[in-house]
């Protein structure tokens, strides 16, 4: 019983021994973290300025080799207007002859294509001087730019294509054909068909050309056909 009581009291002297001592604090095992976090802040911050510096340096750079750029190009310009301004009369004056030149080719070709149409009468009209008159007679002529039109009385359905056929060999002429032929009626509006080989009333039309329009889509169809 004394000793149970002894050692009772012995545990609760540590215990008041202890809570006399005062707390003096902790302290930290690993120093060198908060030491190697810190040089690290730093290192980034470091590498950031050198960063924005770099990044400055290469703006400013590039901004300062493009004023010169364009200074020089600004200097090249000048010299060049520099040296064109002595030209500028003769330049001028060889424009206004180029424009003349192209004036008077397009005033060339438009009095030649408005002249065509007489050309093909003339020549048509020097074919026909030699004509003899007693089996064709030429009754009406119509002329276009293209084609002409020919109303003609004849002797008969020979005479008529001999006559179609000279004129198409005229120079320049692309194609003859007849469109009408039929007997004239008599007095009264009688048919003189019984009259076998009396005179016959025809229409013929002589081809000088294709409009451009025509000659334009029948060379179309002809690559056309040539591709397939």
């Amino acid at each position: 019983m004394k000793a149970v009581l002894s050692f009772s009291s012995g545990v609760a002297a540590s215990a008041d021994q202890r809570a006399a001592v005062p707390w003096l604090g902790g302290f930290n095992l690993l120093p060198y973290r908060q030491r190697n976090a810190r040089l690290a802040r730093r290192r980034c911050m470091r590498d950031w300025a050198v960063a924005a510096c770099v990044g400055a340096a290469g703006v400013l750079l590039v901004a300062g080799w493009q004023s010169f750029a364009a200074a020089r190009l600004d200097a090249r310009r000048a010299a060049a207007g520099q040296a064109l301004t002595p030209l500028a009369v003769p330049l001028a004056e060889h424009a206004k002859l180029s424009r003349a030149e192209q004036d008077e080719r397009e005033a060339a070709a438009r009095a030649a294509s408005l002249a065509r149409p007489l050309a093909h009468l003339r020549d048509l009209l020097d074919a026909l001087s030699f004509e003899p008159g007693d089996r064709v007679v030429l009754r009406q002529l119509r002329q276009r730019e293209y084609e002409t039109e020919l109303l003609a009385t004849s002797s008969g359905h020979i005479a008529s294509a001999e006559w179609l056929k000279r004129l198409g060999a005229i120079h320049g002429v692309q194609g003859a054909e007849m469109r009408d032929l039929h007997r004239p009626t008599g007095k009264g509006g009688a048919s003189m068909e019984q009259a076998i080989g009396g005179p016959v009333e025809f229409d013929a039309r002589l081809r000088w050309g294709d409009p451009p329009h025509k000659a334009t889509r029948a060379l179309k169809a002809a690559r056309t056909g040539g591709a397939r």
